[in-house]
């Protein structure tokens, strides 16, 4: 019997107890989409939930929207796997939320809603609303399907499924569908609820599953992490370095371009900066990002726990087996440690429930996001125009479900691959193309608007191609497509080349094109981000369209 047929009759011996939690779950979250969605009314409400957010709540919801189920079972993967360079992925992952820290306070002081609210408040044009919308759907769409794709196959792990195949997909489309739901009738107050709900039921999960990993060793840390490099891969590097990426400059190279992607990418994420704006004040919004920071450093280590563990209890060869990038990391340690334990029903149901809350409210949050920036920078000057917020709202909900059926579909098409190369591009794209935009127009009064159209177009563009011809894409085994080999760029990660692409780009159109009046808007925007002056006072609708 394989490694993985002996962890399924593990899980179905342990009983319903996994199914029994998936489903009540299910019907919870759908409850309380439902019952705060009836309560949103206006697109303040929305979008931002009133702008009433106070600072612990908005902290625990921020906190949801930033750990994905990318996030829990990338690190706890490469922690397995990868030793030490697991560990600085993790670290990485907290500075992520302190250079959040710099931008909360200006980016909540000019108010709006979108992405391309806050660009039009210096640059206004239906181009930069544009720009916008195609950012935010850059980095959601495909972190939404990676988000799918990866919850279905770990539920459908997690709950005993022999034909991993059909069950991901059948799990993958369940997902999707409640996703669906959850985004189109609700909004941002009842993802609030939701996000505060999860995070919290993650780390009671991740702290009953460390508790079960140091029992294993007699809650002595000094003989798990010895556990764990006797049965990784390369016992004498696993606290050294260098596991990831490989060795020489190139690996070298690759781990510090995936350091820089994550860090700055996942600082921009949409879906972040419109919660910010949820908050009342500029200053809550920055004590927001401030008790983020500590929910997600309590977070991270945990994971770095449970990925020593699961080296420790499994070992490399195991989680190999089930997963060559070590995504199944978290399932087969929930797996082996309900086998081996009296309690091994609620570990399982614990397990899925958190990868199941995980995935539906940052899913849920992106498609928001997704839908908001098309219903408010892309339709609302053309289709709402002169109309009531009911209408842009209405808009909001269709485009919802637009959104969530595609990314859906090619979910579904996509189990069973590495979906990896979707999720560094969502990362690289927001690191190259929303980065250098927010910083050249927050602080340099000589950027125009068209220095800021060339740094999001330049940025995407550099991602679309490095990532197109990099071997995450084909080239090796673990490429998305394994059998191909077009692959000349050395890096997974852009974000190393791209990032600066993107600053240069608009260093250098702004100054070609200079223009006077792009400096008198900065001198406006600077006392409004300072202030908050004309942020947190406009209407409903954000700032206005020009016409």
């Amino acid at each position: 019997m394989t490694h993985r047929a002996e962890q399924f009759q593990a899980a179905l011996v342990l009983g319903p107890a996994p199914l029994v939690a998936f489903l009540l779950v299910v019907c919870v979250s759908v409850l309380l989409y439902l019952m705060y969605g009836a309560d949103s009314d206006g697109t303040t409400d929305v979008y931002v939930a009133g702008r009433s957010m106070r600072p612990v709540t908005n902290a625990l919801a921020l906190a949801g929207d930033y750990i994905t189920v990318i996030t829990l079972l990338t690190v706890t993967g490469t922690v397995a796997l990868a030793g030490f360079d697991g560990m600085t992925l993790a670290a990485g992952g907290v500075v992520a939320v302190g250079v959040l820290l710099l931008l909360a306070q200006p980016l909540h002081h000019i108010g709006g809603f979108t992405l391309g609210d806050t660009w039009q408040a210096r640059f206004p044009g239906a181009a930069t609303r544009i720009a916008g919308t195609v950012t935010t759907l850059c980095f959601c769409l495909p972190l939404i399907v990676v988000q799918l794709v990866v919850a279905g196959a770990a539920v459908a792990h997690l709950m005993g499924l022999s034909d991993l195949g059909p069950a991901a997909q059948v799990c993958t489309a369940f997902i999707g569908v409640i996703m669906i739901c959850a985004a189109s009738l609700s909004g941002m107050r009842g993802n609030s609820v939701l996000q505060v709900i999860k995070t919290v039921v993650l780390l009671i999960a991740m702290t009953v599953l460390v508790g079960q990993v140091l029992d294993e060793f007699g809650w002595n840390p000094n003989r798990l992490l010895v556990a764990a490099a006797d049965n990784s891969v390369d016992p004498a590097r696993f606290y050294e370095g260098g596991l990831l990426g490989g060795d020489g400059a190139t690996g070298t190279l690759s781990r510090l371009s995936m350091h820089v992607t994550v860090i700055l990418g996942a600082a921009v994420a949409p879906h972040m900066l419109m919660r910010l704006k949820s908050s009342d004040r500029g200053a809550s919004a920055r004590r927001t990002v401030t008790y983020t920071a500590a929910v997600v450093s309590v977070f991270f280590a945990l994971t770095i726990v449970l990925g020593l563990g699961a080296t420790a209890i499994v070992g490399a060869e195991g989680i190999g087996a089930a997963d060559p990038e070590g995504m199944a990391a978290l399932p087969v340690l929930a797996l082996q440690l309900a086998a081996d334990g009296s309690s091994g029903g609620l570990i399982l149901a614990l397990t899925v429930s958190m990868i199941f809350l995980t995935s539906l409210t940052v899913v849920a949050a992106l498609t928001l996001s997704s839908a908001a920036s098309l219903a408010h920078d892309l339709f609302a000057p053309r289709v709402v125009r002169g109309r009531s917020a009911t209408a842009e709202i209405r808009v909001m909900r269709w485009s919802a479900a637009a959104v969530g059926a595609l990314a859906v579909v090619i979910a579904v098409g996509f189990q069973g691959r590495n979906v990896g190369f979707l999720a560094q591009f969502s990362l690289a794209a927001a690191a190259s193309a929303i980065l250098p935009a927010l910083v050249l127009q927050l602080f340099w009064s000589g950027c125009t608007r068209t220095g800021m159209l060339w740094s999001v177009y330049g940025g995407l563009a550099c991602c679309v191609l490095l990532q197109l011809f990099g071997p995450a894409v084909s080239g090796q085994p673990s490429s998305a497509i394994p059998g191909a080999d077009i692959a000349w760029f050395p890096l997974e990660a852009t974000g190393l080349v791209s990032v600066p692409v993107g600053f240069l780009l608009g260093w250098a159109a702004s100054r070609v094109s200079p223009s006077p009046a792009a400096r008198s808007a900065y001198g406006e925007l600077d006392r409004r981000v300072l202030t908050g002056s004309a942020g947190a006072s406009r209407d409903e609708r954000g700032p206005s369209v020009p016409r």
